[in-house]
């Protein structure tokens, strides 16, 4: 999976493991997984990124306003270098990166075309973030039954900039999402969780200014990492609300924007400088349930990348990734000034809509009669588990739950949250 880190012994494996380090593909995706020449025709390189974005965009500009060449050059490198992918992972890979390239140039040419965009502001945010499992995909989904909010729908997340102008009824940006969900359903069915016009998170409008997590959950990045982690991402939200501006343009919807994302986690300083009016939701859950969780959905979605993942390695990779999320938001929160409200997840399961309640107290706004019934009509019908839960063993990807407890004791005790059966 990646070059240099032997893989686990199979006596080692649990036989869930085993399954998740040799996957079952459809055979025409088995088959494009060897495809030769896949070098060539996908390359992870920098410049040639950059140049074909231009050729399929028509567009050249891709703005100063956040990085791009350290992070692009850093992150092509080691996806070329350290990672193992397969055909059909470079494919995907380069794929991402040139969406994320190809946004940005459309995002800076409507901004020289039509400066009237960035005249109104985006103003009052509500920002979840919180782990996996947490509760946040659900708390989002309820709130967006409120007119009033503006979220982002996977399509859009998938392509936030239209592809071209005039817009076509209707928007192409959808049948391109609902694509990439068919070839998720048919690659990896247990992902069947994302729908086309469900609220998503903003990890790509992120990407387009290097600001992003996203890049993490394809593969740990060992020559990307040290970058990411040790950049101020101010310019990156800045970034962010610049693009949120020419979506409310494009697609106006709602008075204030509705967001989620776990990275915001650790990026709360840069979050309450773009957005100093928003109101921040932060839930809270057992992290050892959100490890697991996202061992797991990585354990799996690697089958789209690699010809064999290691989820011994994501285990490792995930709890990192946790602890360095979770450890920035207990030192930003002992700064932060702003509106927060903390969403426990026994709380939320509880009594959904006594945390809307605090929400909309913190924003200073109305929960009217109407957005009321509209929610309580809609969460009995969404609650987590209606459909079923995955259960998976720390030992799956090599951990232990005693050891995971002990590195997030700091977290557990810094926010009163209870621990778990596992």
């Amino acid at each position: 999976m990646l070059k240099g880190i032997p893989r686990p012994r199979r006596a080692d494996l649990t036989e869930r493991a085993l399954a998740f380090q040799n996957p079952r593909l459809p055979i025409p995706l088995r088959l494009a997984a060897w495809l030769p020449f896949a070098r060539m025709w996908w390359p992870l390189d920098a410049s040639a990124l950059k140049a074909k974005a231009r050729r399929r965009t028509r567009l050249t500009d891709f703005g100063a306003l956040a990085p791009l060449d350290v992070p692009l050059e850093l992150l092509c490198r080691t996806l070329d270098e350290d990672a193992e992918l397969h055909a059909l992972g470079r494919l995907s890979t380069h794929y991402a990166l040139l969406v994320a390239l190809s946004n940005r140039l459309r995002l800076e040419d409507l901004a020289r075309r039509r400066p009237q965009i960035f005249e109104r502001p985006v103003t009052g945010p509500i920002v979840i973030a919180g782990l996996q499992r947490s509760g946040t995909t659900f708390l989002q989904r309820l709130l967006a039954r409120d007119p009033g909010l503006r979220s982002i729908p996977f399509w859009e997340a998938l392509n936030p900039m239209p592809f071209a102008e005039p817009i076509q009824a209707p928007d192409p940006r959808m049948k391109a999402g609902a694509r990439v969900l068919k070839f998720i359903r048919w690659n990896a069915p247990e992902m069947d969780d994302r729908r086309n016009e469900a609220p998503d998170e903003e990890l790509v409008p992120l990407a387009m200014g290097f600001s992003s997590m996203f890049f993490e959950t394809i593969s740990p990045l060992p020559g990307y990492l040290p970058w990411y982690v040790t950049t101020d991402h101010t310019a990156g939200y800045a970034y962010l609300r610049r693009a949120l501006q020419v979506m409310q343009w494009i697609r106006p919807a709602g008075e204030r924007w509705l967001l989620k994302s776990p990275q915001h986690l650790e990026q709360f300083g840069p979050l309450t400088a773009t957005f100093p009016d928003g109101t921040f939701v932060q839930t809270h859950r057992d992290p050892v349930r959100s490890v697991l969780s996202l061992s797991a959905t990585m354990s799996y979605a690697s089958r789209q990348n690699y010809h064999h993942p290691d989820p011994h390695l994501i285990g490792r990779h995930v709890t990192d990734l946790t602890e360095r999320l979770l450890r920035a938001s207990v030192r930003d929160r002992a700064r932060a000034d702003r509106r927060f409200v903390d969403v426990h997840f026994a709380q939320l399961n509880a009594d959904p809509m006594a945390t809307v309640r605090r929400i909309y107290a913190a924003t200073g706004t109305e929960l009217t009669e109407e957005t009321e019934r509209l929610m309580t009509v809609w969460y009995p019908r969404h609650r987590r588990g209606r459909h079923g839960v995955h259960s998976y063993e720390a030992a799956d990807f090599g951990l232990s739950v005693p050891a995971l407890r002990e590195r997030f004791a700091f977290y557990y005790d810094h926010f009163g949250v209870p621990r778990e059966g596992h």
